[in-house]
């Protein structure tokens, strides 16, 4: 999300969220040099993540978009294939419309299957009714064709005479768990929540510009662009009249900088990589081939904003004679490591914030405190000290503005991890990191199987130290509740059997895979049918609710094999 300053520190944090390569819209007169800035900078194409069973998302977006760059607007067609894999039959489709949380998105025509539907549009909620029920495994295409304007004035969906922000700027499929999720845009943090799928861009410009966006070029040709992306959970835009453009690679990856100036190009080019290698030491190897950061009209206060391997920055904030130990540094860094969390590993960003933006925050104490240990003690005071009670298992809907929501999901959500890396030590809690990390990539984490996760680390109650932050019902207690999961290693085939037991009364056990319910029930011993589960990798996530309704939950990855 983006940061705000707050009174109860010199300074607030900043957050962002992307991915993506560059490509230049050139005039006759530059050609021979823009094609050689676009050959240096882009390097052969790489193939996407694969899973170790290829399973491919359950959506795919196609965007066909027109930029009238003096008008400010976006006329686009929007060609989105989905493939039922909840289980359940479908009888509409939900999407979350972004651009109507700031700006404005005018819906021209919404087709099913080619057939044109009357679309329900309740604020940033679209909903497709289907002629008949989507079944379980079946495909269907949905198309939606719609003009946005963004506002005049700087943010992360903006056009200004800087030049275009396109952040959130396309009606995106809901998350579908149980039930879509229905939720209104809200304007305090960030509040996105999607699932990873693919993405197919192309994009016109009205004159001649400089463009910056998810995914790898895959062809351009004179004011038009095309863009892919595999396994991401958005694609975002930033366009702009000129950009100054560098490139370098820190291991795999291509570190690709779209800035102001040649300074604040250099400075962003040399942190970029610096952060890029101490990140994949710490939480596991950068997770896209390349990592875009673009200078963009946002507020100086903004800070930034985050998409899967592009973030943008404020183009607004002063270049420091040293960038090194400021905020503009502490700034990118947040940004970079939200490629870990809120990118690579989902959370749901509306009641549960606090799973990326106090991970994002606390990586810059940890950074400085490994890398230059005289900074650090500034670094906290920046982003970690000061803060105000709170629940930091809150909802963004709880809080009225940015400020007190910042202190508490920020800054006390940081405390909360520095407290923890105290008790584990240093080799426990960046291995349960790690682990985190890699059982939830390209997927959604939730709360309670973390903490679930971080007390099977430790070898002393963590519940004295998360009841002090958290409201979560079952860290309340003094002692740790037991329970014990046994379930089969895997692979997974056909069927699995389950026991759950615990020292406590249990009155419900849920099973999900992903975003499909297995069981649902007083049930402790389960045998789940997976015959009509696709082979892949998955999250087993089991959650019991106690009789007190104490939820407690334990996840952990699986395989399913035919």
């Amino acid at each position: 999300m983006h940061s705000v300053r707050t009174d109860t520190a010199p300074a607030g944090p900043a957050t962002s969220r992307g991915v993506s390569h560059v490509s230049r819209l050139v005039t006759p007169v530059h050609l021979a040099v823009a094609l050689a800035v676009m050959l240096a900078l882009i390097g052969p194409a790489q193939p996407p993540r694969a899973l170790a069973t290829e399973q491919p998302p359950a959506a795919s977006y196609r965007l066909d978009a027109a930029v009238d760059v003096a008008a400010g607007t976006v006329d686009t067609t929007e060609v989105v294939r989905l493939r039922n894999v909840g289980g359940t039959p479908l009888p509409s489709i939900v999407f979350r419309v972004g651009p109507n949380g700031g700006g404005s998105c005018t819906l021209r025509r919404a087709a099913v299957e080619g057939q044109d539907v009357t679309a329900q549009l309740d604020g940033s909620v679209l909903e497709l009714p289907l002629a008949r029920p989507l079944a379980p495994a079946a495909a269907t295409e949905l198309t939606l064709t719609f003009t946005i304007a963004p506002p005049s004035t700087p943010g992360r969906l903006a056009a200004t005479r800087r030049g275009m922000a396109l952040g959130n700027w396309f009606p995106i499929l809901a998350v579908h768990r149980g039930d879509w999720d229905r939720r209104q845009y809200v304007d305090t943090g960030d509040a996105f929540f999607s699932q990873v799928a693919d993405f197919d861009l192309t994009l016109t410009t009205s004159t001649a510009a400089e463009v910056v966006a998810t995914g790898q070029r895959a062809d351009a040709d004179g004011r038009k662009v095309h863009y892919v992306a595999s396994n991401v959970r958005d694609l975002a835009v930033a366009i702009a009249p000129d950009y100054t453009m560098r490139t370098a690679t820190a291991g795999d990856t291509t570190i690709i900088v779209a800035a102001s100036s040649r300074d604040r190009s250099a400075a962003y080019l040399g942190r970029a990589t610096e952060f890029i290698r101490w990140l994949g030491d710490k939480l596991g190897p950068y997770p896209y081939p390349t990592l875009v950061v673009a200078d963009v009209d946002l507020p100086a206060s903004y800070g930034g904003m985050e998409y899967p391997a592009l973030v943008m920055m404020a183009g607004r904030i002063p270049l420091p004679s040293q960038i090194e130990g400021s905020f503009l540094d502490e700034l990118l860094l947040h940004e970079i490591a939200h490629q870990w969390f809120y990118a690579l590993v989902g959370n749901d960003e509306i009641d549960d914030p606090w799973l990326d933006e106090a991970f994002a925050t606390y990586a810059i104490y940890a950074y400085y405190r490994d890398a230059r240990p005289d900074l650090a003690p500034g670094a906290y005071r920046e982003w970690i000290a000061g803060g105000a009670s709170g629940d930091v298992a809150a909802s963004v809907t709880d809080f009225p503005s940015d400020g007190p929501y910042i202190n508490v999901v920020y800054r006390r959500g940081a405390q909360f991890l520095d407290g923890l890396q105290n008790q584990l030590g240093d080799t426990a809690f960046w291995a349960l990191v790690r682990d985190h990390v890699a059982t939830n990539r390209d997927r959604v984490a939730t709360p309670r199987a973390f903490l679930d996760r971080a007390q099977a680390s430790s070898t002393t109650p963590l519940n004295p130290l998360i009841s002090q932050y958290f409201s979560y019902r079952a860290f309340q207690s003094p002692e740790t509740r037991l329970w014990k999961l046994d379930a089969p290693a895997g692979p997974w085939s056909g069927s699995a059997h389950l026991a759950v037991s615990a020292d406590f009364p249990v009155a419900r056990v849920q099973v999900w895979l992903d975003q499909r319910r297995l069981a649902d029930g007083p049930a402790n011993d389960l045998t789940l049918d997976l015959t009509d589960v696709e082979p892949g990798e998955y999250v087993l996530l089991v959650q019991l609710s106690g009789q007190d309704e104490a939820i407690y939950e334990r996840s952990r990855r699986i395989e399913v094999i035919r």
